[in-house]
């Protein structure tokens, strides 16, 4: 599974790797203090304004985005 997180902005949605780096920091505190085992479970994570984003997805493979300022 890599979970890719995207900022939209003007309607678009692109990976920044300063801000997907701290999301993947974010995932991995979530997993470990949430005790995932699952990986379906995986897409309850909403820290830092992201949210799973099922029709940017594909299978092994979950976007999360979030709005840019």
């Amino acid at each position: 599974m890599t979970p890719v997180f995207k900022e939209i902005k003007n309607g678009k949605a692109r990976i920044i790797s300063f801000f997907a780096k701290k999301a993947r920091g974010m995932m991995a505190r979530f997993i470990i203090q949430n005790r995932i085992e699952n990986i379906d479970d995986i897409l309850a994570f909403d820290f830092g304004g992201y949210r799973y984003n099922d029709s940017l997805s594909i299978p092994f493979q979950p976007v999360f985005t979030r709005a840019q300022a």
